[in-house]
């Protein structure tokens, strides 16, 4: 990218565009664009910094432009007219995702990334923190809305360039980073993968396409060594150059002398003490990772604790939405089985004898249906669990609707013994939830759709005063 390039991004609402946006125009592009649904909890910092966001599509916005930025999604909609006029006009149109890694390729920058079928944006979001605490001024992407930032993205004068490596569509391959953590490797996204081999092999040429910083050493790899995915994945790595550092249980880096308590966990790294404010022992696994990674970078680790120490957290990674009437309710973008019971389970730690809530909108058929079974038995931590209508998202062919959410709840009940029904659409569940709320329940909802109106509307109902209102519905 050259200064004063003029780039239209199409689908500039989303949560990963919006930051791209930001951080081409803090590199010096004179970047606009456009999108079907603004304005979005993204769009606010763009206006902030004068970025022009257009609502609807148009051939017309791309008068003067150099370069067109797409988001993959609209890979799958080749006949938008903004695309016909872009390939007519002979305008290049690459993703967001290439210009990022064009980015992070700069001189100067030590490329970072972390990538993973979970936990990717919490432990992103933690080393770029790690760093700021550390005086590095990173530059970091995240895939999540960080409130410390005000935006998906930080821009940094210092020498990292952190990101947030997607591997839906391979997205990821557009980086070539020095140092790269894998917090895990698992099937997912069955649009795009046919199975855990593919998974496997995107996630290997990744890695083979990792760049090289003296800085690091040369290529530095951190992989968590509980995790049979990742371990697959270091067995396919045959003539990689580059360290390798296992993490984790049974790694060459693990946490000693855990202990969890209220919200959050303690523990000993390094022969630090550590506190972090985050439940769950994956979190304890993401903390490792990213202490990992910023000690290598030279962090001190008496920094690295209070950097930890005041990590606010991800949006939408167990967000606090409302703690009113003595209900507590918490947003989170967990879509998979694995991200459903961990989440759950550090949920129980928070809450403690609370009777738990689970509110789930599964994301796309496709994925519900291929995890029946291990959504079956993922709910367990759970006292109450509504399954939300299932948000079909990229499955737009009929045929794929295989399954319903009423599939769903009656296998989390037949095989969980938890008490759980099918909420129907998002408003539907939010009032359902909210009728039989009573006085030191906790909610946590649950979904990568639309799910976080349901913790916003049940937050509204709380305020609203819904607890002391006659309610139809009784108790459950």
């Amino acid at each position: 990218m050259r200064a004063g390039e003029r780039i239209h991004l199409i689908g500039i609402a989303g949560s990963g565009a919006a930051g791209m946006a930001l951080l081409l125009h803090h590199a010096g592009a004179r970047i606009d664009g456009c999108d079907a649904d603004t304005p979005s909890p993204y769009t606010p910092p763009l206006d902030a910094a004068g970025i022009r966001v257009i609502s609807g599509h148009d051939p017309a916005h791309l008068a003067g432009v150099d370069r067109v930025a797409i988001t993959p999604a609209l890979r799958a909609n080749p006949d938008l007219p903004e695309l016909v006029a872009a390939r007519a006009a002979g305008l290049p149109v690459v993703t967001w995702q290439a210009l990022l890694g064009e980015l992070m390729a700069a001189k100067g920058h030590i490329g970072l990334a972390v990538t993973g079928t979970h936990g990717k944006s919490t432990t992103t979001a933690l080393l770029g923190h790690l760093l700021e605490s550390a005086d590095m001024d990173p530059t970091v992407e995240v895939g999540a809305f960080i409130p410390a930032w005000g935006a998906t993205v930080r821009q940094g004068a210092g020498a990292p360039f952190l990101v947030e490596g997607d591997e839906f569509g391979d997205n990821f391959l557009n980086y070539h980073p020095a140092g790269a953590i894998v917090t895990n490797v698992e099937m997912d996204h069955p649009d795009y993968f046919a199975d855990r081999e593919a998974v496997l092999v995107s996630m290997e040429r990744f890695v083979r396409g990792m760049g090289e910083d003296a800085r690091l050493g040369g290529r530095l790899l951190l992989t968590s060594a509980a995790d049979s995915g990742s371990q697959a994945l270091l067995e396919r790595l045959g003539g990689w150059e580059g360290r390798i550092v296992r993490y984790g249980p049974g790694g060459k880096v693990e946490a000693q002398d855990v202990a969890y308590a209220g919200g959050g966990a303690s523990f000993t790294l390094f022969e630090q003490s550590f506190y972090s404010p985050l439940a769950g022992e994956h979190n304890v696994l993401n903390a490792t990772a990213a202490l990992t990674m910023a000690r290598e970078l030279g962090a001190p680790l008496d920094v690295l604790a209070e950097g930890l120490r005041t990590f606010g957290g991800a949006g939408r990674r167990m967000e606090l939405i409302a703690d009113t009437a003595g209900v507590i309710v918490y947003d989170d973008y967990g879509h998979h089985p694995t991200e459903v019971r961990a989440t759950l389970a550090a949920m129980r730690q928070k809450v403690g004898n609370r009777r738990l809530w689970a509110v789930f909108e599964p994301h796309m058929y496709s994925r519900t249906a291929l995890f029946m079974d291990e959504f079956a038995q993922a709910f367990t931590d759970a006292d109450e669990v509504v399954i939300v209508d299932i948000f079909a998202s990229r499955d737009t062919d009929a045929s794929l609707r295989s399954t319903s959410a009423e599939a769903l709840a009656d296998a989390i009940e037949r095989t969980s013994a938890v008490s759980t029904m099918a909420g129907g659409d998002v408003d539907t569940a939010t009032a359902y939830v909210a009728e039989h709320l009573r006085p030191g329940d906790a909610v946590l909802v649950m979904g990568a759709g639309k799910s976080y109106q349901i913790a916003q509307g049940l937050k509204a109902a709380l305020e609203a005063g819904v607890l002391t209102q006659s309610r139809s519905f009784g108790e459950p």
